[in-house]
């Protein structure tokens, strides 16, 4: 007998027919023997139609549903979580007008050469700082704001949303108009109390004399004794000897260097002031770092001088044109 041919195992692939340029293409776009389209066939795209619309349908019914649910929790005029219960408490820290412009916006140093106005390689002018001075307390000078009352004229009795406006006028002529001292070694600068919803300070008053801190300034002490207001008071010093040698004094504007009880509590009206106390920096020696910090004097405003609670840091250098040039030239270097 003769030997059997192997009977083959499996299957045989059938070679697909190869197609080249257009033909490939409109066999792609529509193939005539399945009735494919674009490699799909009508029954094929209809299924994953199908399917994407039901899945996309139940995706945005979830992503609405949180919406919903979080928006039942958010209210648009007042924070949910409020002073001790927040994570910002109820110690608010000062702030420092004129700010930094936006190149320097993550320093503290308050820089400018007081002889010059334009910009230099490494020590600016005061032309800057003036703009900036400006530009915060042009709101300030609008009477027109509708629910800004004259408390100095009408009773403190509020209606919703509105407040007390703030008298610019207040902090002196010095440090609202002209050059705010920019042009000289004795610059005023803006202190402003951080806005804290709802927040009513817990005023130190004549009555607490025997329970002032220990640290508490003398001076601050009989300015105290001396009001009849309930204030959130403020003090500035310098933070080293050499601080305290580097100017001859501070001079705040008002002279007592408080904010009034009318201004609290902030309820997010529109348009609000916030209170401002002003300090001049009298004389700084030029070209010189000065450390100068800044405190709010309330019962129920903490101090840490770490975590900057209640306070505002900041470093002040005044140059004239020789020091500054003895900066630009090493910067140029």
């Amino acid at each position: 007998m003769g030997a059997q041919e192997p009977i083959p195992i499996g299957c045989s692939a059938i070679k697909p027919v190869e197609r080249h340029g257009l033909e490939a293409l409109k066999h792609f776009l529509y193939d005539p023997d399945t009735g494919a389209i674009l490699s799909r066939t009508p029954k094929s795209w209809a299924l994953i139609t199908i399917f994407y619309i039901i899945y996309y349908f139940f995706l945005a019914a979830f992503w609405c549903l949180c919406l919903f649910v979080f928006f039942q929790f958010i209210d648009n005029d007042q924070p949910k979580w409020q002073q001790d219960a927040s994570l910002i408490g109820r110690s608010p820290a000062l702030g420092v007008r004129p700010g930094q412009d936006w190149d320097s916006i993550e320093s503290s140093i308050i820089l400018y050469n007081y002889e010059r106005e334009s910009d230099e390689i490494a020590v600016p002018g005061y032309g800057g700082w003036v703009k900036r001075a400006d530009d915060f307390i042009k709101p300030y000078n609008n009477n027109s704001i509708p629910n800004a009352k004259d408390c100095s004229r009408e009773a403190a009795n509020f209606e919703e949303g509105e407040f007390c406006r703030f008298p610019i006028a207040s902090i002196g002529n010095y440090c609202i108009q002209g050059k705010h001292g920019f042009d000289s070694n004795s610059p005023c600068l803006i202190l402003k109390l951080n806005r804290i919803y709802g927040l009513v300070p817990d005023f130190y008053t004549a009555e607490d004399a025997a329970d002032f801190p220990e640290d508490m300034p003398q001076s601050l002490q009989n300015r105290i004794k001396a009001s009849a207001e309930k204030k959130v008071w403020v003090t500035c010093q310098g933070e080293n000897p050499a601080d305290v040698e580097g100017f001859t004094s501070f001079e705040y504007f008002p002279k007592d260097a408080g904010l009034s009880e009318t201004y609290f509590p902030f309820l997010n009206q529109d348009d609000y002031q916030s209170p401002l106390v002003a300090v001049q920096v009298n004389d700084a020696n030029p070209g010189q770092m000065l450390h100068i910090e800044c405190r709010a004097w309330a019962k129920n405003i903490n101090y840490n001088r770490r975590d900057r609670v209640g306070i505002v840091r900041f470093e002040l250098i005044a140059h004239n044109e020789k020091t500054a040039n003895q900066v630009n030239e090493v910067a140029a270097i």
